[in-house]
């Protein structure tokens, strides 16, 4: 992950390239150009800046306006929650027309004093957005300058360290352990937040994408299953119809195949082994001339037989003659019809 840090000095405007390995920053490259009329874009562009994930700046020192105080406390958080109101009178204008940051320069019995690093919005703002404009956002701003003066407000102003060497060294401190950062409040780095909202927004518009072709998907086979299941009860009703005619009611389908089909399974077990040719022939040959056989059937409560006769005493003599043949036979109804005909139901049993 490569880094860039701009040092921004009077008359010189370096960019350096680190880049981070095992937490610590190497410099690997350093770009200068002169400022002979001062930061322009024109200056910005021409640095010809290689790709880096980030851009951190140290501004001018004349740019800063610095300001020591007292505190009855050392606490940093203390510090910076109450700065801004022992600033007041101190600074041109109003507090809230700078951006301060703060380092504690000294330790006392009664508490700390600490340096004042302000900055107004309006100068920062501008600077910020010149280097925005080419592509170079900073996301901090500090000072190196106030590094190298040991945080000592004379020496700062004093002079200015040249070396680009120990510049470059001071920068990649600076990246490890920032003195200040003046990107504060309303003039915060928000780059990141912005990236990660363009991000889920991209990511929120593809999984709706997904959803509603996800959506479309399940709809049309759901439509097409639906249509493919009716053909399928037509089908399977069509075929109920043909082999249980006497079933003229049809509810639901299915349960009536599978219980229809119990019924004949339970029918075969029954007929399992038994001689059922020789039971009609048996039947047959007891049956009487004025006797009509119109079904047969066997289930677990017997042999039934249905038929007709033409008078009861018929029915009771075929009945009689069975009784050779078959064990408890019974005439399970006889109803006389209006062509005198008599109708009749009998049971009865295998002789073991």
């Amino acid at each position: 992950m490569k880094t860039g840090f701009i040092d921004w000095t009077e008359g010189k405007l370096s960019f350096y390239v680190f880049e981070k390995k095992g937490g610590k920053y190497t410099l690997i490259d350093t770009i200068s150009r002169p400022l002979e009329g001062g930061l322009s874009q024109a200056v910005l562009s021409s640095l010809a800046a290689p790709r880096v994930e980030h851009v951190y700046l140290s501004v001018p020192a004349d740019l800063l306006s610095l300001r020591e105080l007292d505190f009855p406390f050392s606490d940093k958080d203390k510090i910076k929650d109450t700065i801004s109101f022992e600033l007041e009178g101190l600074l041109l204008g109003d507090t809230s027309e700078y951006s301060i940051d703060h380092v504690v320069t000294e330790l006392t019995e009664s508490g700390s004093r600490a340096l004042a690093v302000c900055v107004e919005k309006t100068k920062l703002r501008e600077v910020i957005d010149l280097f925005s404009s080419v592509g170079l956002e900073p996301v901090m701003v500090s000072s190196i300058d106030l590094r190298l003066s040991g945080k000592n407000a004379e020496k700062l102003f004093d002079s200015t360290v040249a070396d680009e060497q120990t510049r470059a060294r001071a920068a990649g401190e600076e990246l490890a352990a920032p003195t200040i950062n003046l990107r504060q409040g309303d003039l915060a780095y928000k780059g990141d937040i912005e990236r990660i909202k363009k991000s889920l927004r991209v990511t929120a518009v593809l999984v709706m994408i997904f959803l509603l072709m996800f959506g479309a998907d399940i709809a049309t086979k759901r439509i097409s299953l639906k249509k493919q299941n009716s053909l399928l009860t037509k089908e399977i009703s069509s075929l109920f119809r043909e082999a249980f005619p006497e079933d003229k009611k049809i509810v639901d389908v299915s349960r009536q195949f599978s219980a229809n089909l119990k019924i004949l399974k339970g029918k075969k077990a029954i007929l399992a082994g038994m001689p059922v040719l020789d039971i009609l022939l048996q039947i047959t040959e007891l049956q009487k001339e004025d006797i009509t056989l119109g079904e047969f059937n066997i289930d677990k409560a017997g042999i039934i037989i249905k038929g007709s006769a033409s008078s009861f005493e018929n029915v009771d003599s075929f009945k009689s003659a069975l009784s050779s043949a078959f064990t408890e036979v019974k005439v399970l109804d006889s109803e006389s019809l209006p062509d005198k005909k008599i109708t009749f139901s009998i049971i009865m049993g295998l002789k073991t």
